[in-house]
């Protein structure tokens, strides 16, 4: 099977992969999967216009990303780039697209936040153990936007997507352009009304696991596999993350200066300045809904319209 290439066009993070079906047992062969720090939404945030400078970055980012899908033999017409967020939002978007699709050949797939849900569901789905039976909600932090799915089995109860991602949190509160504990109280605030939509998803059906999708969730992982000396996370799997680790890590990174997290074991550069955000959200949406267990999926987005792709070719 010729392979193909998804691309994230994240609000902060543009993301490949590049896999194949296996032929034998019809499993997902990774054959690349990378990352790169674009900050798309950079000053579009509050303008809703995407800036000059950081469409330049998206081309110089997607120029390379098609250079790796052609070097693995991807044919231009199995080369996707979704849209998410900052894209769904921006009114130069259909600009953009043109230029993309001029420049690289490179066909933008504008996806709306609940489609976003539902591939991120079909991508977490795949990676956790079978059976899997527990109540569980899916929580996807992007830039501009956090997806949510709770599902149980293999039933979607509800999903939603709320613009409360790690930069429209940053470019809403800050001091001098970062986080500082003296903006806490009207962060928690805006997210707890911000999460009330969730409520009417959860209040019948009780989560009892968080089920982080890639992204910041990575960066928990790495922060705990760094303070416990162990390796790092594979691509193809879901893993238990540590709740009072994480409480722990929360407290240490909301205290400390951008520049004392940047230098912290496992972390990402690119992640320091979001990841206390993303860590208030995940704080405030375990202490609402009291669940119990947290677990990290390496797959999201870009896996599940892998298989939703694969599922329309298998037809």
């Amino acid at each position: 099977m010729m392979p193909r290439a998804i691309i994230d066009l994240g609000t902060n993070t543009f993301q490949l992969l590049i896999a194949q079906k296996q032929e034998s047992d019809g499993r997902m062969i990774v054959l690349a999967h990378e990352q790169r720090p674009v900050s798309l939404g950079k000053g579009a945030m509050e303008t809703n216009i995407l800036q000059d400078d950081a469409m330049e970055r998206a081309l110089q980012t997607l120029k390379e990303f098609k250079q790796m899908a052609n070097f693995y033999q991807c044919a231009d017409n199995q080369i996707v780039a979704l849209g998410t967020s900052i894209i769904r939002r921006a009114k130069n978007t259909p600009q953009f697209k043109a230029k993309v699709q001029h420049e690289l050949g490179i066909q933008v797939e504008i996806i709306s936040g609940i489609r976003e849900a539902e591939l991120i569901y079909q991508g977490i789905r795949s990676s956790l153990p079978n059976p899997w039976n527990a109540i569980s909600l899916v929580m996807d932090i992007g830039g501009g936007s956090v997806e949510f799915i709770l599902f149980q089995g293999n039933q979607v109860l509800g999903k939603i997507s709320l613009e409360i991602g790690g930069l429209q949190l940053q470019s809403l509160f800050h001091v001098q352009g970062e986080y500082h504990q003296s903006i806490d109280e009207p962060i928690i605030a805006f997210i707890q009304q911000a999460l009330e939509p969730l409520d009417r998803i959860c209040q019948h059906n009780k989560p009892r696991v968080l089920i982080g999708a890639a992204g910041a969730f990575e960066t928990l992982w790495d922060l705990e596999m760094a303070q416990l000396g162990k390796r790092k996370i594979p691509l193809d799997r879901s893993y238990p993350l540590s709740i009072n680790q994480f409480h722990q890590n929360k407290e240490l990174i909301d205290r400390i200066s951008y520049a004392e997290r940047v230098n912290l074991p496992g972390m990402k550069m690119f992640r320091a300045s979001i990841i206390p955000y993303a860590n208030a959200l995940i704080s405030q949406v375990l202490q609402r809904y009291d669940i119990p267990e947290m677990w990290i999926s390496t797959f999201s987005l870009k896996e599940g319209y892998w298989f939703f792709m694969q599922s329309q070719t298998d037809k």
